[in-house]
């Protein structure tokens, strides 16, 4: 799973609103695991859950009354917080926000206010073509007005019947004609049929762009949904042969990249432990030659072949069990040994303790020159020695059984020979005398 991988977290009470946003980000080309979306059938539920809260770098909690008085959501909260992950909370509804969550910056999704998609995308770090994606997506949802209902045509009143016509009459004689009145102008036609048709056809035009897609299902989408039920390679591809000038194919060939990655690096990650010699570390780079390990193969390198150094010169040394093969190692100049402390105390182990005499404070009438200060300091002809330097004998030299009042006392004979070399067990100064204990 890829660090920009995106867990949501929610209540099941708010099922349908989160799978409206999880598909907008997901359409739109998002990395994100929903459990509705990417938990496979037969898959143990708690551990898919655990393992994608582990993996997944990104933390979206969507807030409501419901999520907030959850213990499963806000354990979630609590481990996400915990490990540092980047924690983005979505308000879906008015609701009590943890405190563990108040001071961080949230995406308010409660209106229809644009500034709160611009907050989700900023807080998600989502890659500019996504976050256009998704801005087009609410740019382009349908929101059509509501069409005022037809109002009922009142019934034709009823027509008089005619009435009965009498026999004629004897014909009179002709009268003085008399001139006609004038006929009044004709009423205007009603235009309530015209009305009724015009609200008939914006009704049909509403009922068909409600219906559109029952009656003219959209087979790019349809596939688009399919592919991100089965989320995976194979699937998505086949979206893209099948839709190549399709509305999701940007989104089809961003899906296929993050799995390839993230299966690539899975796959990185498992090699990578199992590359524990110097053959299988230059195999691995020209395997992965921009793997995430890449920068840490040479440092890697490295340390294996010093290891197999240092147990090349440690081994004779400890085979041989002696000061000399002991004091050997602790001066050879292979960096990081890793048997310094052992080599210390195979040289008490192995050789003999004795007091004498060394020299003067001020630097004069020193009878050791320091060979490897202890602290790795620089040293010369004038350096006193200290506990833990390795010393080279100028002379030889006798040595004594214990130091008391500022001399050494107890003679164990000249046991010390000119050039031989010794470990400063303890060093310390009487007035103006330096006095030594050496194991040699």
């Amino acid at each position: 799973m890829s660090k920009d991988t995106i867990f949501i977290s929610y209540s099941r009470a708010d099922k349908e609103f989160v799978k409206n946003l999880a598909q907008k980000l997901r359409n739109a080309g998002a990395d994100i695991w929903l459990d509705e979306f990417d938990i496979k059938i037969g898959e143990n539920w708690d551990i898919a859950i655990q393992t994608a809260l582990k993996e997944s770098e990104k933390f979206l909690i969507v807030l409501s009354k419901t999520s907030v008085a959850s213990n499963n959501v806000m354990d979630e909260v609590g481990f996400a917080l915990s490990e540092n992950k980047k924690v983005v909370p979505v308000l879906m509804e008015e609701c009590e926000i943890p405190f563990r969550l108040q001071r961080r910056q949230f995406a308010d999704l409660t209106g229809n206010d644009p500034k709160g998609v611009e907050t989700l995308i900023n807080a998600l770090g989502l890659d500019v073509s996504v976050a256009q994606k998704i801005k087009a997506q609410d740019k382009d949802s349908p929101n059509p007005k509501p069409v005022d209902p037809i109002k009922p045509v009142d019934p034709p009143k009823p027509v008089d019947p005619p009435k009965p016509v009498d026999p004629p009459k004897p014909v009179d004689p002709p009268k003085p004609v008399v001139p006609p009145k004038p006929v009044d102008p004709p009423k205007p036609k009603s235009k309530l049929p015209i009305y009724i048709g015009v609200v008939a056809v914006l009704a049909i035009a509403v009922l068909g762009f409600v219906f559109k897609d029952k009656l003219f299902p959209n087979k790019d989408k349809i596939a688009w949904e399919t592919a991100n039920i089965g989320n995976n390679i194979e699937i998505y591809k086949k979206y893209k042969t099948d839709f190549p000038k399709g509305e999701f194919y940007d989104a089809a060939t961003d899906s296929i990249n993050n799995k390839e990655k993230r299966l690539a690096d899975n796959l990185d990650k498992a090699e990578w432990e199992m590359a524990n010699t110097v053959e299988k570390l230059i195999e691995h780079r020209t395997k992965f030659p921009e793997g995430l390990h890449v920068d840490l193969i040479d440092d890697k390198i490295k340390e294996i072949e010093n290891e197999a150094e240092d147990s090349r010169i440690w081994n004779p040394a400890k085979t041989a069990n002696s000061v000399a093969s002991y004091i050997s190692y602790l001066l050879n100049p292979l960096e990081g040994k890793s048997h310094m402390d052992d080599a210390i105390a195979g040289i008490k182990s192995a050789g003999k303790a004795g007091w004498l005499y060394s020299g003067r404070a001020n630097g004069n009438d020193l009878q050791f020159t320091v060979v490897k200060a202890a602290d790795g300091g620089a040293t010369d002809n004038k350096t006193i020695p200290k506990a833990g330097d390795i010393v080279k004998a100028k002379n030889s030299l006798s040595t004594y059984n214990k130091l008391v009042g500022g001399r050494a006392i107890g003679a164990q004979g000249r046991s010390v020979t000119r050039n031989s070399l010794a470990y400063v067990n303890k060093a310390t100064i009487s007035g103006t005398a330096v006095f030594l204990e050496i194991v040699y």
